[in-house]
């Protein structure tokens, strides 16, 4: 992904310590969709357990959690097309 993610406003400082919590906690929401994706197609989790992990997630960020998870899964499907 080249450039900064559509899910943050632009401007923020490259030190992520200076973010505002709001926007640390949708990237590491983003890096466990992208985790979770990446082993669900490596076949080392289940669908049950991203299931889970969408229930553990907390109700404010859940539909941004979908939506990445939903985000990495049309990059794999697409890897490789051009």
């Amino acid at each position: 992904m080249a450039g900064q993610s559509d899910y943050l406003p632009p401007g923020l400082p490259f030190n992520r310590g200076a973010w505002p919590q709001e926007y640390r906690d949708l990237e590491n929401l983003d890096l466990r969709a992208s985790g979770l994706i990446k082993n669900l197609y490596a076949r080392k989790v289940t669908r049950k357990a991203v299931e889970e992990a969408i229930d553990t997630v907390p109700e404010q960020h859940r539909e941004h959690f979908r939506a990445r998870l939903n985000y990495w899964r049309e990059q794999r499907e697409n890897r490789g097309r051009s």
